[in-house]
């Protein structure tokens, strides 16, 4: 998995492929990048930024609908993070909740979360997902295909699809100092069904910390994340039922 990659899947195609399975990000800052931020490389910005001085030979640029998509670009996560995430699917006369908690390390994530009761862990290396249950002796390995696997399985938006996105759509973009943490605030519609998102980005994570995505005026899902941790996660909890632990050498 990319050190430049986020977390996520496109959730236009995730509801429609799980037939919705199972904050609104309220903008409170400066609205249509009338704020500057400061990043720690410059993006290669020439469509709507305003390039300006900056301590440390950073570059000052306002972010906006047209070049939100560059600055975006720059950011990097963390090598090694840990944080906790709570999805929501909605869907009429119902909702469905999910809560991971999300350990990452070079080279692999590991996924843990509860349904009834029981405890699932997903283990993912760069090959393979290991799934199990408290309780099982062995876990079941699937084959991955693609950078975004453990985004797929947390159910999460991909800053990727954030880029590829045509300018045309994108209705809003800006910094954010929304809770004391910088952030960039993007406002989109896509996908064959229209589906209105709106996220934030914080910029000295690298991560999406929040996202709902809406048909029409409802609100269809919604993920938020909890505070996350840089320390490097304790390597026992990569290892597999069997005692086998995929960073190797523990």
């Amino acid at each position: 998995m990319s050190s430049r990659k986020m977390f996520g899947l496109t959730i236009s195609g995730l509801l429609l492929a799980t037939a919705v399975i199972c904050a609104i990000f309220l903008i409170a800052g400066t609205r249509g990048g009338g704020v500057e931020i400061v990043l720690p490389t410059p993006p290669e910005v020439s469509d709507g930024g305003a390039p300006g001085g900056a301590p440390g030979g950073a570059e000052a640029i306002s972010v906006t609908p047209k070049n939100v998509r560059s600055v975006i670009a720059t950011l990097a996560r963390p090598a090694a993070y840990s944080r906790d995430i709570m999805v929501e699917s909605f869907w009429e006369g119902g909702n469905a909740v999910n809560n991971f908690r999300v350990y990452v390390t070079q080279g692999a994530s590991l996924l843990r979360t509860s349904a009834g009761g029981t405890d699932k862990s997903i283990l993912l290396t760069r090959e393979y997902a290991y799934i199990w249950y408290t309780g099982d002796r062995s876990a079941r390995r699937v084959p991955l295909q693609g950078d975004n696997a453990a985004d797929e399985y947390q159910m999460l938006l991909t800053y990727e699809d954030i880029i590829a996105l045509d300018e045309a759509v994108i209705s809003d973009a800006g910094f954010t100092a929304d809770g004391g943490e910088p952030g960039i605030f993007v406002k989109y519609s896509s996908g064959a069904l229209g589906y209105r998102t709106e996220c934030r980005v914080a910029i000295a994570l690298g991560l999406i910390v929040s996202a709902e995505q809406y048909d029409g005026d409802t609100l269809i899902y919604r993920m938020t994340a909890g505070e996350c941790s840089t320390e490097e996660p304790d390597p026992g909890l990569f290892t597999l039922p069997d005692g086998t632990n995929v960073l190797g050498g523990f």
